[in-house]
């Protein structure tokens, strides 16, 4: 198989988990990610033992917990809400799919995740900054592909880019991350199994990202820009048996028939697939990171005025100061604060008792 150059995520996820590692050590850090399984979806082990296999590289800690198969609701918010509580643990992974008896629960358990720990960014929150240009978190996925569109120099300002796909997990936020003006400034064309002459829009992309979860969907060079300059991105992960009985692992591109077409293209395996895992981790360590910062603002702002403040003005600032003070907590505090009868809390009781929490956690924590 020749022509288009295989863009190898592979090489690059190792040197992005090398940085990583540089990282923690200079910051003196403990990053920990906590994975949540249930049942034994076989899929969903071989992806966790990427992330515990790459995380141990990076010097990150790993932990698991394992739910059974018939695991009720309240049994995985349970040990979410440990989780959300545990100031050691960083990142909280709810991994996916979910049993049959929980899928229809699936969007409510993801949002019981605390969002300064939601490093798969599914949080509503997250999602919402993300949509703003504003992220906590970025998507593990898309931002694997971005930093393989960046390191090969594959241009993006002003270019067609038409993803095939618009998932939650890859597609829609994607979308989102590649249209950035101050970013890579796409034009995306964003189509699913509704669109009408979809092979007409493929034709026209410079850039085309197939993330639609269907095996060589995308196997006729005809449905590419006939210069051969377009760069493909393929998301897909299948594993099929060859007619010799062998099982391999391939995409939603038939890389065989389109390379000699394009000229880039994501090799499947060693493509987006470790770039996923390292961009995960590096959301891991930057969580712990935030959560390491000082408390120093509210010391400064102790000198000034007695301010009033809303609610949401307090909450805003505790999550800055300190991400992972549980919000049910807080809400707690908050309700037993005197406050005026517009609702506003004085700022100055706030910050001595928030002072007195973060020092008696951290004491805690030692």
């Amino acid at each position: 198989m020749s022509g288009a150059t295989l863009l190898d995520g592979k090489a690059l996820s190792s040197t992005l988990v090398e940085s990583l590692a540089s990282r923690i050590k200079d910051e003196q850090l403990a990053p920990h990610l906590h994975v949540i399984t249930v049942g034994d979806d076989p899929g969903s082990k071989v992806y966790v033992k990427q992330k515990r296999t790459t995380a141990e590289k990076a010097g990150i800690i790993f932990s698991q917990t394992c739910l059974l198969a018939n695991a009720s609701l309240p049994e995985l918010r349970s040990v979410i809400d440990q989780c959300n509580r545990d100031r050691n643990i960083h990142g909280v992974i709810v991994q996916l799919p979910l049993p049959d008896s929980l899928r229809a629960h699936e969007r409510e358990v993801l949002n019981l995740v605390d969002p300064t720990k939601d490093v798969d960014c599914f949080h509503p929150e997250n999602f919402g900054l993300l949509a703003l240009g504003e992220a906590s978190f970025l998507p593990a996925t898309p931002a694997g592909i971005l930093k393989i569109l960046d390191h090969y120099a594959i241009e993006t300002r002003g270019k067609r880019c038409v993803i095939l796909g618009k998932s939650n997990i890859v597609g829609k936020p994607l979308a989102l991350m590649l249209a950035r003006e101050s970013g890579p400034a796409c034009t995306v064309i964003f189509c699913d199994q509704h669109t009408e002459n979809v092979w007409e829009l493929t034709r026209q992309a410079d850039i085309l990202i197939v993330a639609a979860g269907k095996h060589h969907l995308v196997r006729d060079p005809s449905v590419l820009r006939s210069d051969g300059e377009v760069a493909i991105i393929d998301v897909g992960i299948h594993r099929v048996q060859t007619a010799e009985g062998k099982t391999v692992v391939q995409g939603d591109v038939d890389a065989a028939a389109l390379r000699p077409h394009c000229r880039w293209l994501t090799p499947v395996p060693g493509g987006v697939g470790p770039m996923t895992v390292a961009c995960l981790l590096e959301q891991v360590v930057e969580a712990a990171s935030n959560f390491s910062k000082p408390v120093a603002p509210l010391k400064r702002l102790l000198r000034g005025p007695d301010i009033r403040l809303t609610r949401a003005e307090l909450v805003s600032l505790m999550r800055k100061i300190d991400p992972g003070f549980p919000a049910s907590e807080l809400q707690l505090v908050l309700d037993g604060m005197k406050a005026a009868d517009d609702g506003t809390i004085g700022f100055h009781a706030f910050a001595n008792w928030a002072m007195g929490a973060l020092q008696s956690s951290s004491t805690a924590s030692a």
